[in-house]
């Protein structure tokens, strides 16, 4: 079902930028996907996709950035116990307005 839908789809798409019947038809073919587009079953199964896909996401982001601060963390105390580099990453909360902030850079180490 998937791949007739992706060939049908394929082949409007082909059409519409292909077609060399004019404005006038160009203007019906988007008038009648506009139509599909917002018929309520339609928009019913979008809204179906669209809360399956917040469900399934659920705690992604938020754990994807304390992720990324425990990465941030390791390898800014690794960096600074191995080279003398050291640099302040910025969290959500103190990161708005400002730039953040690098605090020292011992080249005559290496």
């Amino acid at each position: 079902m998937r791949g007739k839908l992706l060939f049908i789809t394929g082949g409007l798409v082909g059409y519409v930028l292909g077609a060399r019947a004019g404005r006038k038809r160009y203007d019906q073919i988007v008038a009648a996907a506009d139509n599909v587009w917002n018929a309520p079953p339609v928009q019913r199964r979008v809204n179906e996709a669209r809360d399956f896909a917040l469900e399934r996401v659920g705690d992604v982001p938020s754990a994807l950035l304390e992720t990324g601060k425990k990465i941030a963390s390791a390898l800014q105390s690794k960096a600074s116990k191995t080279s003398g580099t050291s640099y302040t990453v910025p969290t959500p909360a103190t990161a708005a307005p400002t730039a953040p902030t690098t605090v020292a850079d011992d080249t005559t180490t290496k």
